[in-house]
Parts: C-alpha cells; structure tokens; sequence
C-alpha cells in the first residue's frame, strides 16, 4: 500500500505545529531519512504528554461542523468544536463529542474480507482489488451501482469521476433523514429550490410545526446557539423571545417551549393555513401587492373552526396564536421533521410558506440565496427504481460505501430480498452493519478521523477534512482504494492525482480561485487546513415573489392507512437514524426526555393506555399491516391520545455487540411510501395496533423520581416576576431568604484557602437545552466507564454530570424542566467529615478533591452527598479493544473499590496553572475550560475563579471577593443545607401568554 503511513512516521509526518491552535496534518516536508522516537527533530513542537490539536470536519451526521481533535502520542481522544468555524463556533452536539468512539469501534473490521458459504475469510489488500476489478470488468457499465451514505463535497465529484470513467451511471446518496420536501415546496412557492437560512436568532416569536431542530434536524449545533439568542432572557432590555411548538408529540425541542399545542398527526397543514388566514385578515395593511385578495380567496375556507376540529386544538388557542404570531415584530414558522414526513409534506411546508409570507417573514427571517447544502440525497423514488433493477437482475455489482439500506430502508422494501440476486456485493463499510453482513466482499475504508476530505454545508463555508491520526488497522481510504481499481481497469483518467490527497488539492485550487485567497497554493492550504477550511461571509439574495401555483399544492391532503393508533417515528438525539448506535457513550447517556438507556420505547398517552389496560413499563405488542415489533410502553403526557411515538436508532441484528439486540426498529412497522410531490420517504404514513403482554417490559430509566416532591432543585420565574425584580418564593433558600447559620468557619478565613482561586461554576437553566452534549463531553474527557443496562437498572451508572429532568403540572399541562447536575464542590460538603481515611477532602482552590489510593469503598461519602453526584466502581469495568486506545492519559483509570465524582477537570486546570507559573503570572479569566462548558452551545455554562470579582462566573453568581449581593436569578441548590456550593444555578425565566412585545 503506497498511501499507507506507518505509526511510527505519523508522528513525524502530523504532528506539527503547538498546542495553542488547530496543527496541520501533511505540513512538513517528507523527511529524507527516519529519525527515532526519543530523539525528534529540532523543526517538530512535539514532546511526550503535549497534545497536538488538528482541525477537521466532524461526519457523525450530515451537518458538518467544524471540529478540532485532540491527540496524545498519536492517539485521538477528544473532539472539540473549532471555533474559527462559523457553523458551530467551538461546540458540538452529543454525536460529534461520540466521534472518537467511531474511531475505536469494536465492530470495525481489521482488514480485507471474502464470504465463504457463512464464513469470512480474511483475504491480501491487492488480491482483494483484483478481485474485485476483475467482477467490474466483466459487468456491463449499466450493471454498476453505487450507494453511497455520503456523497458531498470533492469525495462525491470523485465517485462521480470514477463511475464515469467505467461507463456507469451516476452513484445514489442514500441518506434516511432528508429534507426534499423543504426544497420541493420552495421551488413550487417561490422557484427556489432550497432549504433557506432560518434565522431564529433574529425572531421574536418562533412557531414550530414539529421539527425537532435542537435535535437532529438540520444543524442542531448551530440552531441550538440562534434559539438561545432568541429565547433566553435579555438581561439588559429584560425580555425574551417567545417560543410555541405545534406537533403531535413532545421531544426535547418541543420541552423548550413556552407553550405546547398537541393537535392531531398530519393536521398542521390545516393549522398553518388557517393561522395564514387570520395573519392576513389582521394585518394584510403590511401587504402592498396585488395577490392579497388571491390570497384571501383562497384561504377562506381554512377557518380557526375547521382548523379546531382538524387538530383537536382549542379554538380559542389557535386564534391567540394568530394574533401573536401577526403582531410580533419578527416572527418566523418553520416545518419539519418525522412529523411532518408524511405523504403530504410538501403540502405543509407549501403551507407554513404561506404563513411566513402573509406575516412578511419572508426576506426577513427567512433568508433566501444562501442555500444549506445539507441533505443533497437521493429521493425514496430513485431507491425504489434502483430495488427494481436488482430484483429483475440487471444489476451485476452494487457498492455500498457508509450506507445501511438493510436496516434503514422498511422490510416491505424488498430491499434485503432484491439483494440477494445480485451477482457481486462489496462493502466499503469501515464497520460492520446489517448491509456489510450480506456483502460478498468487504474492502473496509477508513474512519473519517483517518481520511481526507472536505464538505460544504452552505454557501461561502468551505470546510477541510484532514486525518488526525494514523490508522488503527492497515486498510485504505474509499477514495484512494476506487483510484487503485480505476488503475487495475486500464483508465488513465486519474494519472494527474494518483491519491485523493491530490485529487483534494487539486479541488481545492479551484477554492482558492473561486474565494480569491492570496498567495500561493502551498500557503492557502497550510492556512486552510489550520484554520478547518475557508469562511466566507455571502450575502442573502433579493426578496422573492410568491407563486401562486402554491396554492394548489397546499390542498393536497391524504389520510393515514390503517386502523388504531398513528405511528410517530421520531429521530433520535443520541443515535440519529441509527448510525450512533454502536457507540457505547450514547447508549448509556440516558435519553433527556425519557431517561431511558440502552433501549427504545413507545410513548403513549396515560389515557389511551388505561383504555387498551398497558401499564408503565410494560412489554407490549405494536402491530401494522406491514409488520409487527415488541418494545416496553413508556406513558407520557405529551403525546397526542391518538398516537403512540417509537424512537428510529435501536433495533440492530449485525452492527456489534454494543447496538445489535437493543430494542426494536420501527422501520418494520413502515409502508414503502413516499411523498409524490417531493420524494421523500414518509415516515407518517401508517396506523398500528397496540396490546399488552402481560409482563415488565425491562425498561431502565435513571430519573428516580421525576417530581421535584418541593425541594426546589430546578427553579424558575416568570418574565413578569423578572421584569418587576420579584424573588420567587420557594422555600427552598435563594433571593431574600437568609442563609441558614453554621457552625463552620467559612473557608475563607482559613489562611491558604481559596487564596488565589476558588473555582465555581454558574449553570444558567435559561438557556440549557437538556442536549446532553456536556454529558458526553465528561465521558470523553474523564475516562469515565459504561456499566451497561443491567447495571444502570440496579443504579450503578458512573456519569459524573447528568441531565436532571423533573415534571410539574397534572395531565396534559404538564411542564419538562432540566438542568445538569454535578459535584457542588460545596464548601462544607457533607461528603469529607463522614470519610474515614480522608480521601475526599477540600482543596485550597475550593475543589472538593478525591485522592483514589486512600479510598477503601466505604461509601459514606455517597451516603451523606444531598446531590447524589458520587460514583462507586463497582468493577474494573473493561474497554475493549481498540476502545482503549481512546483513554484519555491525563486522568487516572480507576479500579473497583474507589468513589469518584466530577472536580472540575482538574487535569486542565493543573496544565494551565503549570504554563501560567512558568510565566510568573495568574491565570486569567477564560483559560482554564472544563470540557463541559467547552462544548456547549448555548452557553448555558460559565467556569472560572469566584475570587475574581471581575470573572465572568462570579457576576453571574453575583458573588464579588466571596461576598454576596442580592439576588434575583440565582440560587443554590438545596441552599437549606448550608453546604456553601461553589455551583450556582439561575432561574428560567417563563415567558407568558400575550407577553408584552
């Protein structure tokens, strides 16, 4: 393999560049000879225990965001935002803090493979290419096919390249979550056919019809910053935007909500227009052009009353929401999601265009001309024609590179059937799965972490992909295994760029070009791959006209099939479509709505599951006319009476040990349908039955008790109570309530004690989301272990953060509230007097320390912390190969026995308090980040020294040189105790009905 690098090159090879911004991988000149280990070169800032950071380009989803890899001696072990890229600014969502665990997958596959009858037999690199150009050879170019799970970006114009060259039509990107219906319904509304720039962040009343965009719709990352700047409160104008969900069932967006309206499944057409009637009957004085009375003909007969009796909705809600929405300064609606994915989605997208239109969104909050690029898939209909052609044979050879029909595509698909007559299978896939399991031959790819690679997600953001390590196991890159059998098939096409690193740079070239960079090539790809990619600010094309062809497409409308209850397939926070399912880390973080982990679940609603006699927690039966599941029933408030909701991801038979025989896949349940309009797979199409089983259906959940029982944990105001400077009453400390007395000498007067720091941290639960992308981050950081579900069902799970999440309210006004909750580092924590050897203790900076080799498992520190933030190791628990590899060497591996808890990634302030002395200074505000406030992308949570009176955490706590001042947002948790927590929690802030604009 003349691409391969050896582990021991790599380090000379890509690690360069220091610590202090994002190194380049490939910058160096080939060395001349090789240079031992222990005795590097002058030119590399390389030593033994430094990281070297790499920027690239995360692919756990469509959305690509930049990311910044951190490696230890050639080994990647975290991931991190970058924050020079414009889509996510230094965070990442829970899936992208995941990505080191699709490196070190258990289930990659170490090398080249041939089925034998029912065996796998391992076969040479070459002899496998040779194989496998000798079955394209003799296939017929139409005989080709090629499914492709990503295709943006230089990788997709190469597999292009590469099919022309061998005479072969052009390759299928199958993607599951895709938005056609998006771009359908703005090409038929207003000739483009894109999917806009949705600018929450300059909205003041926001308006969902059941996408989940703090989840998996679109870029969450990007979309959970701009609804934080609409919807947190404004400390300085004291107001806040107001945010209402209108769907079927309640995920962790709609929770967000200020207002939850539960209509009907597939009713938000009829909504939105009738919402679009009343805008224009209130304020059509806003409209100056000659289709208003068009307009007004047409939605006529879309009245708040039929909208009522479509969704089940009050009337006098919906008419509360016309007039909101209307008289907002800056409104904006949008659409999407699984629940909008139904035969008629391109009608409701057709729809609430028409209401972003009459309200003059358009323009505005909606910002046509630089398009998302995410998404660019193959639609349901093209998969279809393809399924057709391999069952009728004229398909000879089908490869498949980081896509699963097999899983992801309905059983009624035929597709796993159509398979089986094809002649030849080879699978690209770096990891097992259900489609690689039935491939003929398996030539696995690398990782992303391992490969070149670009994408393009918007207009102006050219984003690089540069491998950050070298690879686990001697396999090639997709890309560069087509050039070697374009070589073996005689084409010459690519003697210019025998490798893709080439073939990239050449791409790129036409980059610095198109952006006009200075400089020669050399310098603008050095200054690219630093920075993550190019970044350019393009401006938003003109106003757009409406179409009135709309209209006619927004009458479309078609009834779900079947009998009994509608099915809600719902995107997953943690495991996406399913591809997230092998990693461990997301199988045991619970689900933050649910709690629920390694598992799936039907959500029904308490009323609808007494009528059919289902208990919570109970093994029951779903049933539709195209297949059948058995899963564990979860009742909940917020879904709609008529239908039960089954989250996508779980399910697997073929894609390793930690995914495979975890729940249930809904797809089994699901017609082979699609929308006409659009293409696009429906996943809202069908009806099912559901019945008990008679037995506990196993369903693990770490929410204990979801009420609060008055303890006020989570706390929150509303806008008015804000706005009038009213401290909430609780009952539970906080704002005018006096601290209660002590007989502890406060800390501070100890001499040597917090003296120069005391580390604090504020969590500000206005503008958390419950993401869980923190949780994540702390696994990753702290090498903290996965128990499993047997265990997290007897209470032994090991996170050090987690998402608290509680209920208030009865019945179907119920609220969610959430916030993280970790280690106090309480000034008089309960967890030190009781300890009898004295291994958790109080450090002078103000961190409630644990030294491990003292700890001999009493647990009478767990016993006596009112958080509940301390972990037991129970057992050395394992990590298998080549998941070692993801071991962070900064925090020590703890061993069974020992009581561990969150200190604030202490490694990390222990790094920069070494660098800052070796400079004779303090640290200063901002150096020192734990990993959880480091990948949050709202903000949510502020870290540094309470000392500092000047410090950004110790204004939002309102605390100056360890004094307080009066408190209106901030409290303690469980501030009763007198524990003197160096975490300080702010209210959320409630916005109300009608609030005053």
């Amino acid at each position: 393999m003349g691409s391969e690098i050896r582990r021991r090159d790599f380090f000379k090879l890509l690690a360069t560049g220091g610590a202090a911004s994002a190194a380049l991988a490939g910058c160096a000149d080939p060395p001349e000879k090789l240079i031992p280990y222990l005795v590097p070169p002058s030119n590399i800032e390389f030593a033994p225990g430094n990281p070297v950071y790499y920027a690239t380009t995360c692919q756990e989803c469509p959305a690509a965001c930049g990311m910044v890899v951190t490696t230890r001696e050639g080994r990647a072990i975290k991931a991190e935002g970058n924050p020079d890229h414009p889509l996510n600014g230094g965070s990442l969502c829970i899936r992208g803090q995941a990505a080191v665990q699709t490196q070190y997958n258990p289930a990659r596959i170490p090398g080249a493979l041939r089925r034998q009858g029912d065996a796998w037999q391992p076969m040479a690199w070459e002899e496998a290419e040779q194989w496998v150009a000798a079955r394209l050879k003799a296939a017929a170019p139409r005989g080709i096919a090629f499914i492709a799970g990503q295709g943006a970006g230089t990788r997709g114009r190469l597999i292009d390249d590469w099919l022309a060259a061998l005479g072969a039509g052009p390759k299928l990107v199958f993607e599951p979550l895709t938005h056609h219906n998006i771009r359908a319904a703005n090409r038929i509304a207003f000739r483009q056919e894109e999917v806009p720039q949705y600018r929450i962040e300059q909205a003041d009343y926001l308006l969902n019809f059941g996408a989940e965009f703090l989840e998996t719709w679109l870029n969450p990352v990007q979309q959970n910053r701009a609804f934080t700047a609409m919807h947190a409160v404004d400390e300085a104008r004291r107001r806040k935007g107001r945010f209402v969900h209108v769907g079927p069932h309640v995920s962790l967006t709609a929770a967000n909500a200020d207002e939850r309206v539960l209509v009907r499944p597939g009713s938000e057409r009829v909504l939105a227009l009738a919402l679009a009637r009343e805008v224009l009957a209130r304020y059509s004085s806003r409209r100056a052009d000659g289709e208003t009375q068009r307009l007004k003909d047409f939605l006529a007969p879309y009245t708040l009353e039929r909208a009522a009796e479509a969704t089940g909705a009050p009337k006098a809600v919906l008419a509360r929401l016309a007039r909101e929405f209307g008289k907002a300064q800056a409104s904006l609606a949008i659409a999407g999601g699984n629940a909008i994915a139904s035969r008629n989605g391109t009608a409701t997208q057709v729809a609430v265009n028409l209401l972003n239109h009459v309200a003059g969104n358009t323009g505005k909050t909606v910002h046509f001309g630089t398009p998302q690029q995410i998404g660019r898939a193959a639609t349901h209909a093209e998969l279809q024609a393809l399924v057709q052609r391999m069952r009728a044979g004229e398909i000879q050879v089908l490869l498949v590179d980081g896509a699963n029909p097999v899983y992801h595509l309905p059983a009624v698909s035929g597709f796993a059937e159509a398979l089986s007559r094809v002649e030849t299978v080879v699978s690209f896939a770096s990891a097992w799965n259900e489609t690689t399991q039935r491939a003929h031959v398996v030539l696995p790819s690398r990782t992303p972490l391992e490969s070149w690679g670009d994408a393009f997600p918007q207009k102006g953001i050219y984003s690089l992909q540069q491998p950050v390590m070298a690879p686990v196991y001697p396999v090639k890159a997709l890309e560069d295994t087509l050039l070697a059998l374009a070589t073996a098939l005689g084409s010459n096409r690519f003697e210019a760029t025998p490798t893709f690193e080439a073939y990239l740079k050449a791409a790129w070239a036409g980059v610095q070009k198109e952006t006009g960079a200075p400089g020669t090539f050399d310098e603008f790809w050095r200054a690219s791959l630093q920075k993550g990619g190019v970044f350019r600010q393009i401006a938003a094309a003109g106003a757009v006209r409406l179409n009135l062809r709309a209209l006619e497409t927004a009458m479309a409308e078609t009834p779900l099939a079947g009998e009994g209850l509608a099915l809600l397939p719902a995107a997953s926070l943690r495991h996406y479509d399913g591809r997230g399912a092998s990693n461990p880390w997301l199988q045991e973080i619970p689900d933050p709505i649910s709690q629920v982990v390694w598992d799936s679940w039907a959500d029904i609603h308490p009323d609808t599951a007494k009528k059919l006699g289902i208990r919570h927690g109970e093994a029951i039966r779903v049933r539709s006319a195209h297949g059948e599941l058995r899963t564990a029933a979860r009742l909940h408030y917020g879904v709609h009476r008529d239908a039960v909701a089954i989250p996508l991801g779980q399910g697997h038979t073929g894609s390793g040990r930690d995914a495979d025989r975890r729940g249930a896949n809904v797809m089994d349940l699901l017609p082979d349908a699609a929308d006409a309009e659009s293409g696009e797979f429906a996943f809202l199409t069908t009806r099912v039955t559901v019945e008990p089983l008679g037995h506990d259906g196993f369903l693990v959940a770490t929410d204990g008790s979801p009420r609060q029982i008055g303890r006020g944990i989570i706390q929150d105001m509303t806008l008015e109570q804000y706005r009038r400077g009213e401290v909430p009453e609780t009952g539970h400390g906080g704002g005018e309530h006096a601290r209660p007395s002590t007989f502890y000498q406060p800390r501070e007067k100890t001499p040597g004690y917090h003296d120069p720091y005391r580390w604090g941290m504020t969590v500000d639960n206005d503008r958390c989301t419950g993401c869980s992308a923190c949780v994540a981050a702390c696994y990753a950081e702290n090498n903290i272990p996965v128990v499993g579900k047997e265990r997290v069902g007897l209470g032994r799970e090991m996170s050090w953060l987690r998402i608290e999440r509680y209920i208030e309210g009865e019945g179907d006004d119920t609220r969610t509230l959430m916030q993280p909750m970790l280690c106090q580092q309480c000034g008089n924590a309960g967890c030190e007097p009781v300890c009898p050897v004295y291994a958790t203790y109080h450090n002078p900076e103000g961190l409630n320390a644990q030294v491990y080799n003292r700890c001999v498992g009493t647990r009478y520190c767990s016993n006596n912390c009112a958080y509940k933030v301390r972990r037991f190791n129970w057992f050395d628990y394992e990590h298998p190969a080549p998941l070692h590899m993801q071991l962070n060497p900064d925090v020590t591996v703890r061993s069974k026995g020992v009581m561990e808890k969150c200190t604030f990634c202490v490694q990390r302030i222990q790094r920069a308090r070494l660098a800052a002395d070796a400079e004779g200074r303090l640290l200063r505000d901002g150096e020192v980040t734990p990993a959880c406030v480091q990948t949050c992308p709202t903000g949510a949570l502020t870290f540094g020294n309470l000392t500092d009176g000047a410090s950004a955490v110790s204004r939002k706590a309102m605390r100056a040189e360890g004094k307080e001042k009066q408190r209106l947002r901030q409290y303690e948790v469980l501030e009763e105790l007198a524990n003197l927590p160096a975490v300080t929690y702010l209210r959320r802030v409630r916005a109300s009905n009608e609030q005053e604009a």
